[in-house]
Parts: structure tokens; C-alpha cells; sequence
């Protein structure tokens, strides 16, 4: 029997045409490397789960029965997978190269490393930032300029940001939308912080694990597309921003201390963001 060197794990909820096509990027894409799939359907009220059952059949399906959420339905499928490598990969992304074979040989190559990402881009072909510092209120500020204008002269901007972005480098944080993690780090770390439903999970987890010993890696050799479009986009926009900002405060609270968390509420409060905070 091969023995799993790869655990691809989905969380998915109400998103039946990306999951489709992500799967089946997952199993075109991936060749001399043993890997299994799993997929946690929250609760999805859509054909999610049928079209699992009758278009791969080798995918362990987890049905939970309520909406776990992005950490604790992460933590449910890595809690039965059998790969020393873990890949988080969200439902709205396509593989179109060998990219798991590629992270996996990575994190076999650099013993230190406990997580690394590849080079995101969006449908269109162009760069999609997915790595960086980790957040701080200055820090954030920096980030919220330069994804601004990322949007406004993007035939400009995204090309340099890809430029900056060309050579593998240790970073603060890989998005969750597809990131490895060797499994003996994320068992160290007790994985995904389960308070956090959704937002900054990832960037929580990636802190925890470079607190831990390990490296966390930005490997640009391989990408993936990322289309943005996942079931998020299911939830009206108050709620996503009451998930974002509720993510954001406990995220600061627990690594960032009082002051930083305060300045951030008084800012939230003054700018009307959430005035419930």
C-alpha cells in the first residue's frame, strides 16, 4: 500500500461549481506524489455533497451537520488525515501545475520550514499578493495603501508587487486559501485557533508556528489561481465585515496587547467600521 505523503483538505460550503472545478484541478494537476482529499461540507444547503459522492469518489467526504466554520472544519479534516504534509486549500482556487508535488519537495528540502505557500494570482493571470508581514496597526495602514492602489493602477502595480515577490523568503504570514503545513508543526501548535470562524486564521496560525521554531516560506517557483469567489460570498457584506473586524480584534488582543487592540477599537469606532466593538 502507498503511503499518503499529502493530505489536500477542503472546507467547503455551498460552492458545488468551484469545488468542482477545484477538484478537479487537484487531480489533473498532481502527478509521482500520493496524496488523499479531503473534503468538510459545512452543512452546505446546495448540491455540494451529491456532486462529491457522484464525481469523485476517492474524496473522504466529512458531512457536518452545522457551519463549523474555516478553523474548526480545518481542524476536523486534519484530524483525519494521514500525510506528513497538510495542504489548506480553498474551494475557489485551480491548480494548473504540479504545485503540490513542488511545496511538498520544498518543505522535504528545508527540514526548518513548518509552512510554505506558492505564488497566488488571480483569473486573469495577474499577481495576487498572499504573504506578508504579520499585522500590526502601522503595519496594516502600509498594507491598506498599497492594496489600494494594487486596485486602482493594477496593470502597473501588480507587476512591480509580482517583481518584490520573485524569489523565495521567509514571511509572517501565507493565506489560508493555499498554504502546506508540515503536520508535525500544525500538531504542535494544536492547528487552527478555533475561536476564529473566519479572518485571520491563518495569519494566527503562521504566527504560532514561527513562535514554535519553524520558518514560515513564500515559494513563488509554482502558482495557483485564486478567484476570490468562494462561499463567503454567500453572507451579506455586514456580516462578513462583523466576522472580519470581530477576527481582527481577538487577533490583536492575543498578539498584539492592550494598547495596540485600544487604538484599534478607538479607530474601528471613529471610522463607524463596526460601532458595535
Amino acid at each position: 500500500m502507498i503511503k499518503v505523503k499529502v493530505s489536500v483538505i477542503l472546507v467547503s460550503y455551498n460552492s458545488a461549481v468551484l469545488l468542482r472545478q477545484c477538484l478537479k484541478s487537484v487531480y489533473e494537476q498532481t502527478q509521482e506524489i500520493p496524496v488523499e482529499v479531503i473534503v468538510v461540507d459545512n452543512a452546505s444547503s446546495d448540491n455540494n455533497r451529491e456532486v462529491i459522492r457522484s464525481e469523485f469518489p476517492a474524496v473522504r467526504l466529512v458531512e457536518s451537520s452545522e457551519n463549523l466554520g474555516f478553523s474548526r472544519g480545518n481542524n476536523l479534516g486534519a484530524s483525519l488525515a494521514k500525510g506528513a504534509h497538510l495542504l489548506f486549500l480553498n474551494s475557489d482556487t485551480i491548480l494548473f501545475e504540479n504545485s503540490i508535488k513542488v511545496l511538498s519537495d520544498f518543505l522535504d528540502k528545508y527540514p526548518v520550514v513548518g509552512a510554505v505557500g506558492p505564488k497566488i494570482l488571480f483569473g486573469n493571470g495577474s499577481f495576487q499578493l498572499s504573504a506578508g508581514r504579520l499585522p500590526t496597526l502601522w503595519g496594516e495602514f502600509l498594507d491598506k495603501i498599497v492594496y489600494s492602489l494594487a486596485r486602482k493602477w493594477n496593470a502597473v502595480m501588480c507587476p512591480l508587487l509580482e517583481r518584490w515577490h520573485s524569489t523565495p523568503k521567509a514571511v509572517g504570514w501565507l493565506t489560508g486559501a493555499c498554504v502546506m503545513v508540515r503536520q508535525q508543526a500544525f500538531v504542535q501548535v494544536n492547528g487552527f485557533d478555533e475561536k476564529l470562524f473566519m479572518y485571520f486564521e491563518d495569519k494566527d496560525l503562521c504566527k504560532r508556528i514561527n513562535s514554535s521554531g519553524w520558518q514560515i516560506m513564500y515559494c513563488p517557483s509554482t502558482s495557483i489561481i485564486h478567484l476570490l469567489a468562494g462561499s463567503s460570498g454567500n453572507v451579506d457584506k455586514q456580516r462578513i465585515n462583523e466576522l472580519y473586524r470581530t477576527s481582527q480584534i481577538y487577533y490583536y488582543r492575543k498578539h498584539r496587547g492592550w494598547l495596540q487592540t485600544e487604538l484599534l477599537r478607538l479607530y474601528l469606532r471613529g471610522t463607524g467600521k463596526l460601532p458595535c466593538l
